[in-house]
């Protein structure tokens, strides 16, 4: 889940979606390599190690609670999202 957050943090930088992807995978093979227990643990140091474009604002990506309702459109886990499909459901059963 955090790499696809991170993915999508660059692409709100301005980095085209598909360097994100190798860059995410990077980022994963440093936590991987350090024996941390996930890429919310690299220091700011270690993300631009990888990619001078990483800032201090990534460590905001990392909120899961923001990570669900960021995903909004149809099928996500944003609650808006969720009580939509709901509601959807529910006027298929009247």
């Amino acid at each position: 889940m955090l790499a696809t957050d991170l993915a999508d943090y660059l692409v709100r930088k301005g980095v085209p979606f598909r360097e994100t992807h190798h860059i995410s995978g990077e980022c994963v093979r440093a936590a991987e390599e350090n024996k941390l227990s996930g890429i919310d643990q690299l220091t700011l140091s270690q993300f631009q190690t990888i990619d001078k474009r990483f800032e201090k604002d990534v460590f905001e990506t990392f909120d899961f609670e923001k990570s669900v309702e960021r995903r909004t459109a149809t099928g996500g886990t944003a609650k808006s999202a969720v009580l939509k499909q709901l509601d959807n459901l529910l006027s298929q059963l009247s």
